[in-house]
């Protein structure tokens, strides 16, 4: 039997330090690397207990105190911020206070707060942050209820017009009419409650009749007749790409000159993150990290050239989520109140797999799959986002790399948010009942 060792140079010898005669190298390109467990989220969230108290009441008695030193140091304003009829509302609508009361902790005059307090009563449907002015001898606004229709459709048709676009099709629509883009702008915004906002793009397919009727029917089958409950028995699986670029699109630079932001590289590798939730807790999140090969001990008497090293596979196959799913039930394991879970997946073709679906149900749980184009289905779909948006929050210091600052964004993530993004899914059960388009 002979031993072979590393001489400290990279080469493999044996114990009379000769170069060994074969090399084998040896890798697991499935490899996963756990960045944050149940017992870990746990512990984390134990260390940082919610603090019990009436939210809406200390932000309140805040913005109150923010006001009394905007009087306290002169500054007063002809008309009332929307801060100050905020509080005042807040106060006397649900807080019951009386107008004087009410009035004060506002910084708002006595007569106009007993003013707003007697419409408030009579006119439930008053809106208080409505700009006061005198109606009288005043012109007829130029957009009429005909008007008003015509641009609620056009921007539910047309989603990405802009005001400018909306005035062209009112003056081919109405002939002889003009009007101003603000005027467009102030009723969409004030009236309609539309705000432009970063589009997110939705493949045709997904509220097809088709998929409507898929999801008719898997919520027939599980909502209905089986005892899955998002809120108490329920595992939600997905993976996210992650990379070290991940910033605000936006930065600060001189006016008139680009903002321009160094980086590693300008195309950074994407990084696959595997992760499982409950409504309650973060059960694991994993990164996809094949190992570097290797070369072992081998015996051989015939020299021979070094292996050409297999290409390893950038994507995430099947291999790679068996490996997940095992580990993240290793852990479910540990928490008896887990066992006989559902292990939420969306139809991807490396989750359906019959291999993965044994090995859950061989573990002592039970597999679910989404039906197709239903991200709104799987709470974890929002939990990928407050972590992003975490990870975007500042530049890397130096102590800190991709991996650290996800397993500290996820950890963060209160029980209280992992119970919420949970409820707004089951709120889309009724959607799918209805064949409605989520």
């Amino acid at each position: 039997m002979s031993f072979y060792y590393e001489d400290g140079q990279g080469s493999i010898a044996d114990e009379q330090g000769n170069e060994a005669m074969d090399y084998e190298e040896e890798t697991d390109p499935y490899n996963v690397t756990s960045l944050l467990t149940a017992s870990q989220y746990r512990i984390h969230q134990g260390r940082f207990p919610a603090k019990v108290t009436e939210e809406l009441d200390v932000q309140m008695e805040e913005v109150s105190e923010e006001l009394s030193k905007d009087v306290a140091t002169g500054r007063k304003y002809n008309v009332y911020s929307d801060q100050q009829k905020a509080v005042f509302y807040y106060f006397n609508r649900v807080k019951l206070w009386n107008a004087a009361a009410s009035g004060r902790k506002a910084q708002v005059e006595i007569r106009t707060a007993q003013k707003w307090a007697k419409r408030l009563k009579e006119d439930p449907e008053w809106n208080i942050y409505e700009k006061q002015t005198n109606m009288s001898n005043r012109k007829p606004p130029q957009l009429q209820n005909e008007h008003k229709q015509h641009l609620v459709q056009f921007f539910d048709k047309f989603p990405q017009a802009t005001r400018r676009d909306a005035v062209d099709s009112l003056t081919e629509e109405f002939q002889n009419f003009n009007l101003k883009e603000t005027s467009v702008g102030n009723f969409i915004l004030y009236e309609c409650n539309l705000t432009f906002k970063r589009a997110t793009l939705h493949p045709v397919a997904r509220n097809s009749a088709e998929n409507l009727d898929k999801r008719y029917h898997w919520a027939k089958k599980w909502v209905e007749n089986t005892d899955m409950n998002y809120l108490k028995n329920c595992v939600f699986v997905d993976e996210a790409g992650f990379n070290i670029n991940m910033r605000s699109p936006n930065a600060r630079s001189v006016k008139g000159t680009p903002a321009i932001i160094e980086t590693p590289t300008t195309r950074a590798i994407t990084h696959t993150i595997l992760g499982a939730i409950t409504a309650h807790d973060v059960i694991s999140i994993q990164i996809r990290e094949p190992l570097k090969p290797k070369r072992v001990k081998v015996d051989g008497s015939q020299k021979r050239k070094k292996p050409v090293a297999k290409p390893l596979r950038k994507g995430t196959v099947t291999g790679h989520y068996a490996r997940f799913i095992s580990k993240t039930l290793d852990e479910m394991d540990k928490f008896p109140e887990m066992k006989n879970f559902y292990i939420v997946m969306d139809n991807a073709p490396i989750h359906t797999s019959d291999s993965i679906k044994n090995l859950i149900e061989a573990r002592g749980y039970r597999a679910i799959y989404l039906p197709p184009y239903s991200p709104e289905l799987n709470p974890i779909e929002n939990f990928w986002s407050i972590v992003k948006n975490s990870v975007k929050r500042s530049a890397f210091k130096e102590t800190e790399d991709l991996k650290t600052r996800i397993a500290e964004a996820s950890e963060c993530v209160s029980r209280k948010t992992l119970h919420n993004i949970a409820y707004h899914s089951v709120n889309n059960f009724e959607k799918c009942f209805n064949k409605e388009p989520l």
